[in-house]
């Protein structure tokens, strides 16, 4: 690791301003979407609040009676920035975890962008392809427990 915190060999070393604009840049996106979701209300039926957005309804459930892999992202989000994570884990676990990874990547992107702290080794500490992995497969798992919700068979 050289003076600037970079992994060599990994990146190319930046200047220590372009590393904090950016962060600062991944920190505001994150904010921006959090922020978002706040000035949402959570739809009560647990889908539909990315209809606010004027986004159209979900045709999976028209056409196939089945929630698509998102249904319900956007309402977790809403009760999740809102402190309600017992009603956002019940709406769609998936959108629950990614609304507390945008907090945390805010957090984290202010931290580099105000002290110049870098998180690269934090972030190779897990193969790219295990958590890739590892991922899939909890969206997979989030989805399948939204279509026994909305089967009613949970």
């Amino acid at each position: 690791m050289d003076q600037e915190g970079n992994v060599e060999g990994y990146y190319p070393v930046k200047s220590e301003r372009s590393r904090r604009l950016q962060a600062l840049g991944v920190a505001v996106t994150a904010l921006v979407l959090l922020s978002i979701a706040y000035f949402l209300n959570p739809a009560e039926k647990g889908i539909g609040t990315h209809q606010q957005l004027g986004l159209p309804q979900c045709g999976w459930i028209f056409a196939a009676d089945i929630p698509c892999p998102t249904c319900g992202m956007t309402t977790a989000w809403s009760h999740t920035v809102r402190g309600e994570l017992p009603t956002a884990f019940i709406t769609q676990p998936m959108g629950m975890l990614l609304a507390f990874v945008a907090f945390f990547v805010a957090v984290g992107g202010l931290v580099t962008a105000c002290t110049g702290y870098s998180f690269q080794l934090l972030l190779y500490k897990f193969s790219p392809s295990r958590l890739f992995i590892f991922v899939i497969t909890l969206a997979f798992l989030a989805w399948g427990f939204k279509i026994l919700l909305h089967k009613g068979m949970l």
